[in-house]
């Protein structure tokens, strides 16, 4: 056979290189492929050790494949997210008074909150604290927790959960103190919490600043059923930072 002239070798070797590029980016499509199915059903197809090459065999590159686990399970590396704070302030048309009972009231949770589906007082305790049991459900998640209720009539109502199966912390504060105007209350509300899963952390990501925006308003239409109309305060008298 007579040897390759200078031309015909640059064009073997662009062909060689053309074939190891097109194989190397198959490689990199099958990895992306196989990390996101995986990221979605939550099974950890491959051990940190593991790693892979096109055509399903595999090889010690110097590949980190991350594990997470569907709805919180096997959480692996995604469980340092921060918590979720939110704080308003706002004067409401209705006494201190009858913003506490209305906020004690958690029972009744189920009935006016949006993403409520169920609200049950389990115990009261003999310092005059309760826990709670509530079902929440905000678009296709339900999940249900246990809260310390804390209530300090009629000026402050606390309430808690610590490592559930929902949140690794909770923290609710309500404060009541009078507002402007007779029969008003100038109103100060706090919360603090992080879900346990990855999965709910995002979500709450999603939706956070549309839920605390209904919270409060949620108990001042409350009240204006039970009270009637509040008397007539500042408008835009909020302030609220997250």
């Amino acid at each position: 056979m007579p040897p390759l002239n200078p031309a015909s070798k640059a064009v073997a070797l662009l062909v060689r290189r053309r074939s190891l590029f097109r194989q190397r980016t198959a490689n990199s499509s099958n990895y992306n492929q196989i990390r996101c199915l995986s990221s979605i059903s939550g099974t950890n197809a491959f051990s940190s050790a593991d790693r892979i090459v096109g055509g399903g065999g595999y090889r010690n590159y110097n590949l980190r494949f991350q594990k997470r686990g569907f709805l919180g399970c096997n959480d692996g590396e995604e469980g340092t997210g921060l918590s979720k704070k939110y704080e308003e302030r706002r004067v409401i048309g209705y006494s201190p008074e009858q913003m506490f009972n209305v906020v004690a009231a958690v029972d009744m949770y189920q009935d006016f909150l949006p993403w409520c589906q169920r609200s049950e007082i389990i115990r009261r305790n003999p310092d005059g604290t309760l826990d709670a049991e509530l079902e929440i459900g905000f678009k296709f998640l339900v999940e249900s927790y246990v809260s310390h209720v804390e209530l300090h009539k009629p000026k402050s109502i606390k309430t808690t959960s610590y490592q559930t199966a929902l949140f690794d912390h909770l923290i609710n504060i309500w404060e009541f103190n009078p507002g402007p105007v007779p029969g008003s209350c100038n109103l100060y509300f706090f919360v603090d919490f992080k879900f346990q899963s990855p999965f709910y952390r995002n979500m709450a990501n999603m939706f956070f600043k549309e839920v605390v925006s209904r919270l409060v308003g949620s108990f001042d239409e409350r009240c204006r059923l039970i009270y009637g109309p509040g008397v007539r305060v500042l408008q835009n008298a909020s302030q609220q930072r997250a």
